[in-house]
């Protein structure tokens, strides 16, 4: 009796929406911009619902402000804000290209609550067209770096937008179902639980498999937030992409354990953003 009205729970919890709040672990607090990057500036955008965003632009370090530079938006992982989120990319600005991160709803200073994912995917969205408008940006040369819960946002936006040439996704997972039922102990029971609670619409997998420009995918092998097994099924989807495994890495450590990691997403992006896009 006590495991059905459980399960009863659940379904309405599931019904409205509830059981996504789960995914979200955002922190409210100020985010200036970082020192140590110089010309960094805050960024003031809105979503399409009017929802005010806040982010970084982190300019490439010698840039020339009269000479538009490739950029890459990077779209952050689950927990805190992008002050915690910057260590993982902090190595492009000194590598020559403009960084720009900002927090979805609810996280930082941006506003709103994070409840559902296709809010953050509008935020995602939101920042591109801000990444674009700038005139210190090369609209030709936009990569994108997305990583954890920030890769299944990214990816669906990039199957979206043409504009991004390129994209770096790290420790991503394939599926909102799948991740949820791995979290619960990946059992059949599990599993069972995931379709019940967990809608799976915007699939990281379903997305990938639409978008036909450079993919690099990373996935730490000893990854015990999201398996491996994300980041490979995720590739095999891909119609352009290439898997790297980090032999031992985790999930939020492989700058330390790998730190030729960085020197592998510079020269990816190297490679595909050194040159503007031939005309469509």
């Amino acid at each position: 009796m006590v495991i059905g009205l459980g399960l009863a729970a659940a379904g309405i919890f599931a019904a409205g929406g509830c059981m996504e709040r789960l995914f979200y672990y955002p922190q409210r607090e100020p985010t200036p911009p970082p020192v140590g990057f110089p010309g960094a500036e805050r960024l003031d955008f809105t979503s399409a619902d009017g929802t005010p965003l806040v982010g970084w632009f982190l300019p490439a370090t010698g840039a020339d402000p009269h000479t538009p530079a490739p950029a890459v938006l990077h779209a952050h992982g689950n927990a805190g804000n992008m002050t915690g989120h910057l260590w993982f990319t902090e190595a492009l600005p000194e590598r020559g290209f403009h960084l720009v991160l900002f927090d979805y709803r609810g996280y930082g200073e941006s506003g709103g609550s994070a409840r559902r994912r296709a809010d953050l995917i509008a935020d995602t969205h939101a920042a591109l067209d801000a990444v674009l408008a700038d005139a210190r940006v090369d609209r030709t040369r936009v990569g994108l770096y997305a990583q954890s819960l920030g890769g299944a946002i990214g990816l669906n936006v990039m199957r979206d937008r043409p504009e991004i040439r390129a994209g770096v996704v790290v420790a991503a997972f394939t599926s909102w179902r799948e991740i949820a039922a791995d979290a619960l102990g990946g059992s059949f029971l599990a599993r069972g639980a995931a379709r019940v609670l967990i809608r799976d619409s915007a699939r990281p997998v379903d997305a990938i498999r639409h978008i036909d420009r450079p993919l690099l995918i990373v996935h730490g092998t000893e990854d015990d937030i999201v398996p491996v097994a994300h980041g490979r099924r995720l590739a095999a989807a891909a119609p352009d992409a290439r898997f790297h495994p980090l032999e031992g890495g985790g999930h939020n450590d492989f700058r330390s354990s790998h730190p030729e990691v960085d020197e592998l997403v510079a020269g990816f992006f190297r490679e595909h953003l050194s040159a503007a896009a031939p005309a469509r």
